[in-house]
């Protein structure tokens, strides 16, 4: 395995030019000063809300993969990243290690994955980046913080180049041997470190001296709904501070996935969202819940996500956004699980929501498929939205007049496919798809808009579910498919695989 080692290295932090998204998995959305800061797949992304990108990847001097990570405080930017590796044991997660800049993103000092020396005798040593990649970075006044799976909580004391353990509790570490000692998310605010791993959430007053664990226990009203805490998040109101919790179902089998919810720095609890799968119903008396929250329409309640404004929360998860006018207290009937921008005439829908965050009057989304903004209007009591996605113009810059991607694509597991083609403004277009044979198993007619701006001129794009006319999931195999608008006819290839 390669390593990513520890210098400085110079990026062009300016705006670049034709930039765009790299990527349509947006893991998180952090303001700073006049920019978005972007996690992306393919990268660190700085949206300049003024107009225009910066991509920062590998060749710029990050590690290898996408962001796993991203923390900010005042000029200093914290980034982790992470790839899969291809092991004895088949494609695994690995690390692709952490760096910081102390410029706003003009210059760049990365180090490797933090790993342990094969002859620690103290703890169980984490000696690969295999199964090790960090999930989140806190900033607290002594030191950074990094939650890892197989790394564990560590820490790097400001003024030092050295990682530190520091497990969330007084048993030596070992990843493999104690659940806590698997960190997913760590949060810092207000003299107060919060640490979730695969055993709960864990606090501590002191800087990671002494800690208090608390974890899912049956019927206790201010315990969690599970030991899984995947995400960590600081809501700030005029009277209090509260903090939030994505808990996840682990292993007892009174778990169940919810959100939940603190107001005096992470010692009592209340769910506040959860998907009513607890199998003892006396559960439910613990908090306010959508009690008719259906698991066969929305799935599982899996949070990855916070962003707040005043009393506002919004919870990214799964197949949907939720959101709280109250801190929590109320939801809505369902959550947000569609976007329509008509500028390009598409729409975000069956996404899993990854990131959300307001800046000023506006909402910006991270899904699986792209990056959305809305506005929104009280007049009508709905968001004006645009959509962002990663994607090279047709038929400019050598680009093909058509291609299809992602090709090739599982329509048996719920994907899709998009054919894009240049759009010059609104048209109709017909696509038909071929087998193998030539013989067309689907046709449709979509109009389009042609009204995208910014990084989105030109956009045009049509979805192919895989499904034939008879609404059928089509075979595996090589598919053909022709796409017509006024005087122009272009062909490509699509594999639908399984």
């Amino acid at each position: 395995m390669s390593a990513i080692l520890p210098g400085n290295h110079r990026i062009d932090a300016q705006i670049e030019s034709g930039a765009r998204l790299p990527s349509n998995s947006i893991i998180d959305i952090i303001p700073h000063d006049s920019s978005l800061w972007l996690g992306s797949g393919k990268g660190l992304v700085e949206l300049h809300l003024t107009g225009g990108w910066s991509v920062i990847d590998q060749a710029d001097g990050i590690g290898q993969g996408g962001i796993s990570a991203i923390a900010i405080t005042d000029d200093t930017i914290w980034a982790a990243t992470a790839y899969s590796e291809d092991t004895e044991y088949g494609w695994k997660p690995a690390g692709g290690g952490v760096g910081f800049s102390i410029n706003e993103g003009e210059t760049w000092t990365w180090m490797s994955q933090p790993v342990d020396s094969p002859d620690e005798t103290e703890y169980d040593p984490t000696t690969t980046n295999i199964q090790n990649l960090i999930y989140d970075i806190a900033l607290s006044d002594s030191a950074v913080w990094i939650a890892s799976f197989g790394g564990g909580l560590r820490k790097l004391p400001y003024g030092s180049d050295e990682w530190v353990i520091n497990p969330p509790d007084d048993e030596p570490f070992g990843a493999f041997r104690h659940y806590n000692h698997r960190a997913f998310s760590v949060v810092f605010h207000d003299g107060v470190l919060i640490a979730g791993t695969a055993e709960g959430v864990n606090v501590s007053l002191d800087e990671g001296i002494n800690w208090m664990n608390i974890q899912h226990i049956p019927r206790v009203t201010s315990s969690i709904s599970g030991n899984f805490v995947t995400a960590l998040g600081v809501q700030e109101t005029e009277d209090n501070n509260y903090i939030w919790a994505a808990t996840w179902r682990a292993e007892r089998a009174s778990e169940y996935y919810g959100v939940c919810v603190s107001g005096d720095n992470g010692i009592n609890w209340r769910v506040a969202l959860s998907d009513s799968t607890a199998l003892d119903s006396t559960v439910l008396l613990n908090g306010e819940y959508l009690v008719e929250y259906l698991v066969e329409k929305y799935g599982p309640m899996k949070a990855h996500n916070f962003g707040f404004r005043g009393d506002t929360v919004y919870v990214a998860a799964d197949r949907g956004l939720w959101i709280s006018f109250d801190r929590g207290l109320n939801w809505g009937d369902s959550p947000l699980q569609s976007i329509y921008d008509p500028t390009i005439g598409e729409l975000l829908e069956y996404v899993n929501f990854y990131s959300v965050t307001p800046v000023g009057d506006t909402l910006w989304i991270g899904t699986d498929d792209g990056l959305a903004k809305g506005w929104f209007d009280a007049g009508k009591e709905e968001y004006t939205w645009r959509i962002h996605r990663a994607h090279q113009p047709a038929g400019v810059g050598g680009e093909p007049s058509t291609y299809a991607y992602p090709n090739p694509f599982s329509p048996e597991r719920g994907h899709i496919t998009r054919i894009q083609l240049p759009v010059n403004g609104q048209m109709n277009v017909n696509l038909s798809i071929y087998n193998f044979a030539m013989e067309k198993v689907y046709e449709t007619l979509k109009l389009l808009p042609g009204d995208g701006a910014g990084d989105m001129i030109g956009y045009g794009t049509i979805i192919w579910d895989g499904l034939d006319s008879q609404r059928r999931i089509v075979a595996n195999g090589v598919y053909f498919y022709r796409v017509k608008t006024g005087g122009s006819s272009w062909w490509g290839k699509i594999m639908v695989m399984d």
